[in-house]
C-alpha cells in the first residue's frame, strides 16, 4: 500500500509539472493558428477521405468502426454513450433495448478490453441500427463535438512536435489518426531524419513536411505502405481547400508571431518596424503576456521616438538608474503622462489593466476631451477615473472589446493588459491620429 501511495504522489508531481507547460503550448496553438478554421478544415478533410456520418463497418480488424472519423472499439462505444446521453429516448427506440442497455450500461475501459468492446462486432440488424442513430441529427451533432476533441488535441501534439502552419498541422492530424499518438512518434522521428532536422527545430510548411514523408518513404516500410494515403491529404488541402503550400511571410524573427488574420498580426508587424519593441526576446513576442508599467511608459516613449526627458533628477527609489525603463519613467513623469504610485515609488514591476494603460495612451495624446458622448461597452460606468479615456479611444478607431474572442459590448477593464493589446492600442491611435 505505501509503494502504490508513494507512485501516486510521484505522477500527482509529474502531472502538476507538466500542466504549465501543456498551458503554455495550447496558449502558443492558439496564437500560431486559427483554430476555428483549422477545426472547420479538419472536418472537411476527414469526410471527403474517412467516412461518411452513417459510416459503420460492423468488423474492422478486431472490432466495429463507426462514424465520419471511424471511432473503432471503445472509441465507438464512448461515442455511442453520448449520443445516447444527449437524446435516450430516440436512442432508446432506434438501438432496442438490448443494445441501448448495453451501451449505456457498459463501463468504459473496464478490464483489458474495454468491457468487450475492444474487441465488439456487429450484427447485421445491429450495424443497421447503429448507422440509423449515428446518422440522426444528435448523432451528427455528438460526433461534430467529439471530432473537434480530437482534432484539437492532435492539433495540440502537432504544435508541440515543432509543426507550424495550419496546413501542415491538419496534415500532422491525418498522420496521427491513422497511426496513433504512439506510431506518429517513430512517424516523425523518421520524417526529422530526412530533412536533417534535430528534435525542436520547427516544420515551417506544409511543403517541407510532405517533402520529408517522401523522403523518410525511401527507406522506411511503415510509411511507404500508407503513402497514397499521405498524398492524398496533400493534395486535398492544397486542390480542394485551397490552403497554402510554402511557408507563410512572417517579416519578424518573432516565432509567435500570430497567424494571418489575427486582430494584432498587423499592429505586432508595425511594432517590431518602427522599432516600437524588440520583442520579450531576440525570437519572441509574447504576445498574451500581461504589460507591467515600466514596459507600458516604454512603449509609450518608443513611440514617441525615444525623446530624452530635460529632468535628470529621478523621485523614484524603486527605479534604478540601469532599468530599461529608467529614461521612459522620467519621460513620463516630465510630461504628465503618469506619476507614481507613491510618495517615491513608480511600482515599475505591477501589472497596468486595460482601463489603466487606455488612460495613459489618453494623457500621452494630450488628454483630449472626446469627440462623442457614446459609450460603447456596457461595463464601463461614466464615474470612473477612466471613462473619458474610453470615450476618446472609442472615437479614435480603437475598439478593444471583441478582440481575442471577447463579447464587444465589454471592455473588461479590470483584465490584465497584454502586448498584443498594446501595440494594438498604438497602432490603430497612430494610424488615426498621426497618420
Amino acid at each position: 500500500m505505501k509503494r502504490k501511495i508513494i507512485a501516486l504522489l510521484l505522477v500527482l508531481c509529474l502531472c502538476a509539472a507538466l500542466v504549465p507547460n501543456a498551458l503554455a503550448a495550447e496558449s502558443e496553438l492558439e496564437s500560431g493558428v486559427d483554430l476555428e478554421a483549422l477545426m472547420a478544415h479538419a472536418l472537411e478533410l476527414y469526410l471527403a477521405l474517412e467516412g461518411n456520418y452513417d459510416s459503420v463497418n460492423p468488423r474492422d480488424s478486431n472490432a466495429l468502426s463507426i462514424g465520419f472519423l471511424q471511432w473503432h472499439g471503445v472509441y465507438a462505444l464512448t461515442l455511442l454513450k453520448r449520443i445516447c446521453e444527449a437524446a435516450p429516448v430516440e436512442a432508446k427506440a432506434i438501438l432496442g433495448s438490448a443494445l441501448y442497455n448495453e451501451v449505456t450500461q457498459t463501463p468504459l475501459w473496464s478490464g483489458t478490453n474495454g468491457g468487450g468492446w475492444k474487441n465488439r462486432v456487429l450484427t447485421a440488424a445491429e450495424a443497421a441500427a447503429v448507422r440509423a442513430l449515428i446518422g440522426s441529427q444528435v448523432g451528427i451533432d455528438c460526433q461534430n463535438q467529439y471530432a473537434r476533441e480530437f482534432i484539437l488535441a492532435e492539433a495540440r501534439h502537432g504544435w508541440s512536435r515543432g509543426v507550424r502552419t495550419e496546413s501542415a498541422l491538419l496534415y500532422y492530424c491525418a498522420v496521427e489518426h491513422q497511426y496513433g499518438e504512439g506510431g506518429v512518434s517513430y512517424f516523425m522521428r523518421y520524417v526529422r531524419e530526412a530533412l536533417g532536422k534535430a528534435e525542436g527545430e520547427t516544420i515551417d510548411s506544409l511543403d517541407e513536411f510532405h517533402g520529408g514523408v517522401l523522403e523518410a518513404s525511401k527507406t522506411h516500410s511503415s510509411i511507404r505502405n500508407y503513402l497514397s494515403g499521405r498524398k492524398k491529404v496533400y493534395n486535398f488541402l492544397v486542390n480542394t481547400l485551397h490552403l497554402p503550400a510554402g511557408p507563410e511571410e512572417n517579416p519578424t524573427p518573432f516565432t509567435d508571431l500570430p497567424f494571418p488574420g489575427h486582430w494584432a498580426r498587423e499592429a505586432i508587424i508595425w511594432a517590431w518596424r518602427g522599432k516600437v519593441t524588440g520583442g520579450s526576446s531576440p525570437t519572441t513576442f509574447s504576445p498574451e503576456a500581461a504589460v507591467t508599467r515600466g514596459e507600458a511608459v516604454t512603449f509609450l516613449w518608443a513611440a514617441a521616438g525615444r525623446p530624452q526627458p530635460a529632468a535628470e533628477e529621478n523621485p523614484f527609489r524603486d527605479v534604478a538608474p540601469d532599468a530599461f525603463y529608467y529614461t521612459p519613467v522620467l519621460w513620463a513623469l516630465e510630461n504628465g503622462i503618469t506619476g507614481g504610485t507613491g510618495a517615491d515609488t513608480f511600482s515599475p514591476e505591477a501589472r497596468v489593466m486595460r482601463e489603466d494603460m487606455l488612460t495613459l495612451l489618453w494623457a500621452a495624446f494630450g488628454r483630449e476631451a472626446p469627440a462623442g458622448t457614446e459609450n460603447p461597452y456596457a461595463d464601463v460606468c461614466p464615474d470612473k477615473y477612466y471613462y473619458p479615456a474610453v470615450l476618446w479611444a472609442a472615437a479614435n478607431g480603437v475598439p478593444v472589446g471583441s478582440e481575442g474572442g471577447n463579447d464587444p459590448a465589454l471592455l473588461c477593464p479590470r483584465e490584465p493588459c497584454t502586448r498584443a493589446y498594446v501595440v494594438t492600442y498604438l497602432f490603430r491611435l497612430f494610424d488615426t491620429i498621426v497618420q
